[in-house]
């Protein structure tokens, strides 16, 4: 028989029956149907680090994707707001008659706001190539006889081993590369049959990737049934297999994929940029390093959107190829020294980190191991930081405009619009959700819940929540 065991404690403030209700509040959902049988982590303090109400706070549970605050926080503690990364256009030969013997290369040191469509201000690509064509006419080359090279090496890109197979080629499991341009994705424009079971057809992709192609067992579902659609593909791998469904109706349908090769990606698309721009290169673009001991000079430079940007789209839209790029700032290109950043990050702000386990940044494997109170003691020890006000602003509120999924709606045409802030996440049978409440006495609480193995809906688990964040704002 499975035990839940409960320790509630509130503070003197809390009238006594005000604390009844909310501990029977949480014994009652506790009990419901779809979370009795499951494991449920809270966790409610307020900013002095005092418990209002945890119940399991210690349990070991799987986070999902509100750890990426953790990784969001790190950075900003490391960098500060404003910090800025480079994108850098080198030449490794000399320019004889309009002609470049060598190689142009284009280094990258982390850029997520590289041809970003998702961070504000960010340049679109072609700007930016615009920019470095016009630089290359500038340094007297007309014509490269060599190739375009995309320079990643400054990051190790390669995805966790505990990603799911289901997982890798869709545009949530890109590749972290140092190189990144066009947040790691394309997308897949399909055409649905007329009939449910029959065949989408592949029509194009945008942008265009270079070798890329399809082997497909995509079909059509009924109308309204969503993107069920998956695409199965190793990192470097051009030939993608499509599976699942799209739904009926529309005249074509996108999906989102990772891009196979985000370094040979952008080399191939300035290459191909240069070639409209009239300057040729003689070989085709490829991925690699300058050889060693090779003289380059710099012929363009192109800076990032400021971290708290990048850090405002990680928690709104729980993008996870930029936690798994600020984990390799974190840790010098290399993602375990990133981890164990993080983890030395949480213990220095008074954090216990003896049995918390990562594996990677942004939540997406199950190898992860968190308690509750780890993110709880987190967001009190972050809400004394010069800066806090941008890692709050990458929170998200009721009915919040930049946010996606679920979370955009809980709370919304509640009391609870006029003061929370909270990162959520989910997995098959996770839900988790970090964040402050405004109470309507105007006290802060800081609040995490974990819940794992549920058997109830996803809507179902939201709104368990809210009716748990609303008798925190009454009652405290």
């Amino acid at each position: 028989m499975k035990t839940i065991l409960f320790f509630l404690a509130f503070l003197a403030l809390v009238p006594a029956s005000h604390a009844a209700d909310l501990k029977a509040k949480i014994r009652a959902l506790a009990a419901a149907p779809g979370v009795k049988n499951a494991s449920w982590g809270l966790s409610v303090k307020d900013l002095s680090g005092r418990t209002v109400a945890q119940l399991n706070p210690e349990l070991n549970l799987t986070p999902a994707s509100i750890l990426k605050v953790l990784v969001a926080a790190a950075a900003l503690e490391k960098f500060g707001p404003g910090r800025t990364f480079a994108t850098r256009l080198y030449r490794d030969g000399a320019v004889v008659n309009g002609f470049l013997n060598g190689n142009l290369y284009i280094k990258g040191s982390g850029d997520p706001s590289l041809g970003s469509q998702l961070i504000k201000d960010a340049r679109p690509l072609e700007e930016v190539f615009k920019e470095w064509a016009g630089a290359v006419k500038a340094a007297g080359i007309n014509v490269v006889n060599g190739s375009v090279v995309g320079d990643d090496s400054a990051f190790e890109s390669v995805q966790p081993g505990s990603w799911a197979w289901e997982d890798i080629g869709n545009y949530y499991a890109a590749q972290p590369s140092a190189l990144t341009s066009n947040d790691g994705l394309y997308k897949l424009y399909l055409k649905p049959a007329a009939a449910v079971g029959g065949e989408a057809a592949v029509l194009r992709t945008e942008p265009f990737v270079e070798g890329l192609k399809f082997e497909n067992y995509l079909k059509t579902g009924p109308a309204g049934s969503g993107d069920n659609g998956y695409i199965y593909a190793f990192p470097g791998q051009t030939l993608a297999v499509l599976r699942g469904s799209i739904p009926q109706g529309a005249p074509e349908f996108a999906i989102k994929g990772a891009l196979p090769d985000p370094a040979l990606f952008a080399a191939q698309s300035f290459g191909a940029y240069l070639t409209r721009a009239g300057v040729n290169a003689n070989k085709k673009p490829l991925k690699g390093t300058p050889a060693q001991g090779a003289k380059l000079e710099l012929i363009a430079e192109t800076v990032s959107r400021p971290l708290k940007d990048a850090v405002r789209v990680t928690n709104k839209r729980s993008f996870n190829l930029y936690a798994e790029l600020l984990l390799r700032h974190l840790g010098g290109g290399k993602p375990e020294a990133g981890l164990g950043a993080v983890k030395d990050f949480l213990a220095a702000n008074g954090v216990d980190v003896s049995e918390l386990k990562l594996a990677d940044a942004c939540g997406l494997s199950w190898r992860n191991m968190t308690k509750a109170e780890t993110f709880t003691d987190l967001l009190a020890a972050v809400y004394k930081k010069k800066y806090f006000p941008d890692f709050y602003d990458s929170l998200v509120y009721p009915g919040d405009p930049e946010a996606t999924g679920h979370v955009r709606s809980l709370g919304k045409g509640t009391p609870l619009e006029k003061g929370l802030r909270l990162k959520s996440g989910s997995l098959n049978g996770v839900r988790s959700y970090t964040g402050y409440l405004k109470t309507k006495k105007g006290k802060t609480l800081i609040f995490t819940s974990i819940l794992n193995n549920y058997s109830m809906n996803g809507g179902a688990a939201d709104k368990m929540h809210e009716e748990l964040l609303l008798e925190l704002y009454n009652t405290y």
